[in-house]
């Protein structure tokens, strides 16, 4: 499975529901396309089907990138 629709369905079986590989390629994909929320929910499933380090790592990348704050590009 290749694309996000794919991988949307896949997850929505029995099968798929449990398969954290899935869910964690979901995430990266839906990263890519920066749909931080839907991104964070994956990797979430992936860490709630066990201990997925990369999941985990991957989510505290999506939450610094959102709450990166530049004050150079702040108005003063």
């Amino acid at each position: 499975m290749e694309t996000i629709e794919e991988l949307e369905k896949f997850v929505k079986t029995p099968e798929g529901s449990r398969d954290q590989t899935s869910w964690y390629k979901l995430g990266d994909l839906y990263r890519k396309h920066e749909r931080w929320g839907d991104a964070l929910n994956a990797y979430a499933k992936c860490m709630e089907l066990g201990a997925c380090n990369a999941a985990r790592e991957a989510s505290d990348a999506i939450k610094r990138i959102l709450n990166y704050r530049n004050p150079d590009h702040m108005n003063p």
